[in-house]
């Protein structure tokens, strides 16, 4: 019985078990043949890691070519790993490819910046995307973001996570407003809020609230199932 190689699966087989691994196993999978490498090119889940300033140059030019050839994004992951002072200089290549991933349909989208430059992330130009369904963000500035353009409301939202964010007490009573449908909710050691609300959150099921310091919260979640709470005086209706 003849026995099937890696170097002769069939292309639809190549590119299924390609979806299945990371964009990092996927890379190394690329150098097997033209049809392995073409799978990792056209990869749906994208994680970056941005180590230094080359590597960015290099990440812009993989998310340029996803714009031009209008390749479909599943989950867009970016990390930034590295601290330096002239960063803020690159919060336009963040913008322009957070904007490529909403446009080529990105369902989870997460930025995480352990270094916490604190990226004026575009809230609300995200929550205007109709497909996303996960939305993770870690060491971004939410209090500047601007409602010039109008309040969005994404109800495909399910999944909300915020840790080491800067906001304040009205920009989370926006940003819950602007997703009444979210199950999960997530909250860290988020900075610039006196008290944490959660109000008119009807599918709720699960939240988890971690401060620095106790801290007064409030939750209105009739549907509530599981509830972490951590160093925090909890009061008001479950």
């Amino acid at each position: 019985m003849a026995t099937a190689t890696i170097e002769v699966l069939p292309d639809c087989l190549v590119h299924k078990i390609v979806s299945c691994l990371s964009f990092k196993e996927a890379a190394k999978m690329s150098i097997l043949s033209k049809t392995w490498l073409q799978g990792w090119m056209t990869h749906q889940n994208l994680e970056l890691k941005a180590q230094n300033f080359n590597v960015m140059k290099i990440l812009d030019k993989i998310m340029e070519r996803y714009r031009d050839s209008k390749i479909h994004i599943e989950k867009f992951e970016f990390l930034k790993a590295f601290s330096i002072s002239g960063f803020v200089e690159l919060f336009p290549l963040i913008d322009k490819w957070l904007d490529i991933a909403l446009h080529n349909g990105v369902k989870d989208l997460a930025y995480i910046d352990v270094r916490s430059s604190l990226y004026p992330l575009p809230i609300f130009t995200i929550l205007a995307a109709k497909s996303l369904r996960e939305l993770v963000l870690w060491g971004c500035d939410l209090i500047g973001g601007s409602l010039s353009g109008g309040l969005a409301n994404c109800y495909s939202l399910r999944k909300l996570s915020l840790c080491d964010v800067c906001l304040n007490d009205n920009m989370l009573q926006t940003l819950l407003t602007s997703c009444p449908l979210i199950v999960n909710f997530f909250i860290e050691h988020c900075t610039g809020l006196q008290k944490t609300e959660l109000r008119n959150l009807q599918r709720v099921k699960s939240v988890s609230i971690k401060t620095l310091r106790k801290q007064c919260a409030k939750i209105q979640a009739p549907s509530l199932e599981h509830l972490l709470k951590n160093w925090i005086l909890l009061s008001g209706r479950i």
